[in-house]
């Protein structure tokens, strides 16, 4: 430095960067402190994560819109489509009842109790087999 020059008291860019971006930082931490005592802010946050986890659901709202009202066309369409698997329903019973009679159980028991029969008496077959064999049966 020469005798006659006055030292630079003006901060440089950087420095004066430096502090444009800490004053910054501190407003922000200001409201954001402020922020956080205010619970409609905390309720729009909280919303606005979840709805960011929903990862592309909508954004959840107060109230959902009402349903349209039904069309008398569909309504028609659905009546025929429920009355058709009634009919189904009907004639799948007649069939059931008719291999009932032909296998000659109609009357005798009940499909269920049928199968817990048949159940038990594969299990005496199988032991009765496990004894001719020599082996120890195991549980199915």
């Amino acid at each position: 430095m020469a005798e006659g020059d006055v030292p630079d008291t003006d901060p440089t860019l950087v420095e004066r960067w430096l502090q444009d971006q800490q004053q910054w930082q501190r407003t922000l931490f200001t409201y954001l402190d402020s922020m956080m005592k205010n619970d409609e802010f905390l309720v729009h946050m909280g919303n606005a994560m979840r709805g960011s986890l929903l990862a592309g659901k909508p954004y959840p709202t107060a109230a959902a819109p009402q349903a349209p009202a039904e069309d008398p066309a569909t309504a028609d369409r659905l009546d025929k489509v429920l009355f058709a698997i009634h009919q189904l329903q009907g004639q799948m019973k007649d069939v059931l009842m008719t291999l009932d009679e032909i296998r000659g159980l109609r009357g005798a028991s009940s499909p269920a109790r049928s199968s817990r029969t048949k159940k038990a008496g594969a299990r005496r077959s199988a032991s009765g087999r496990a004894r001719k064999t020599g082996k120890r049966r195991t549980r199915s």
